[in-house]
């Protein structure tokens, strides 16, 4: 039987009525037309693959004009196309940018294989997630046989102060960089849900180790434990379940296994080099 450290059985982190805040990047001045070019390219998913004029006007509150203009900007780049009158979607150009941004991703290929054994292993979902500036991100997952609904999906960017892994890769941050990053936070961040978070971030440094329940979606346990790499943290896994369907010598369990693949993909990047 293992020893758990629980860290976030509590709301922590979070807003008072629950919800995730995500801490407000800086922004950079004299950059507004390129801001919104972006704004407009990244409105773009798999849930809204095409835009109208219409769509801009309202989302971004600007005018046909300048809604035009956005739209021949993207077009010139080739980054989008007119696919129907009216109706613009992504071009092809974009697949070149999402294959250098998979080449990119770190110890994508070494992680895969243990979270397939973590999820076989434990009957639950397991991902592998590291830190972009201010959020989380999931870069691969091995979904158990009676899949969940979770916010973290592949390439999905989660504020780093709610959810076990997610806190994780938060603890790793100094006191500095931690100081600024909830001064972006602001005052969503109450008082209270600071000075409880910043007790489970001492208690993370000292484990190496996470646990939440309910601080991204609602009815979720997750357990964490982090990867480093030359004395470097540089991500973590997790196995999130349905909490209903959890005995506490599951979890236990499944906290034995979460730190195990973590040896095991540590061992795994140390022998790639």
């Amino acid at each position: 039987m293992s020893t758990r450290q629980p860290t976030g059985g509590r709301e922590t982190g979070s807003a008072e009525d629950g919800d995730a805040v995500t801490a407000q990047p800086q922004r950079t001045k004299g950059v507004d037309s390129a801001r919104r070019a972006l704004q407009i390219l990244l409105q773009f998913n798999e849930n809204t693959p095409e835009l109208t004029v219409e769509n801009l006007i309202e989302d971004h509150d600007i005018s046909v004009p300048s809604a035009y203009r956005y739209i021949s900007l993207l077009r010139e780049m080739d980054l989008i196309e007119e696919r129907e009158k009216g109706r613009f979607v992504l071009s092809p150009q974009v697949l070149r940018l999402a294959r250098a941004a998979e080449a990119s991703f770190d110890y994508r290929a070494q992680a895969q294989p243990i979270l397939n054994r973590l999820a076989e292993v434990t009957g639950e979902t397991a991902l592998y997630l590291r830190r972009v500036n201010d959020s989380a991100v999931c870069l691969a997952i091995a979904e158990s046989d009676h899949p969940i609904s979770i916010s973290f999906q592949p390439g999905n960017l989660m504020p780093l102060h709610s959810g076990a892994a997610a806190k994780l890769l938060l603890s790793d941050l100094s006191p500095a960089k931690l100081a600024q990053y909830f001064q972006r936070v602001g005052p969503t961040l109450t008082k209270a849900a600071r000075a409880t978070l910043e007790t489970d971030l001492d208690a993370i440094r000292a484990t190496g180790y996470a646990e939440s329940a309910g601080e991204v979606d609602q009815g979720v346990w997750a357990s964490a434990a982090g990867i480093h790499v030359r004395g470097r943290l540089v991500g973590a896994v997790t196995v999130v379940a349905p909490a209903y369907r959890l005995s506490e010598e599951h979890r236990d369990t499944i906290a034995d296994a979460v730190r195990t693949g973590a040896r095991d993909l540590e061992a795994a990047l140390a022998a790639r080099g």
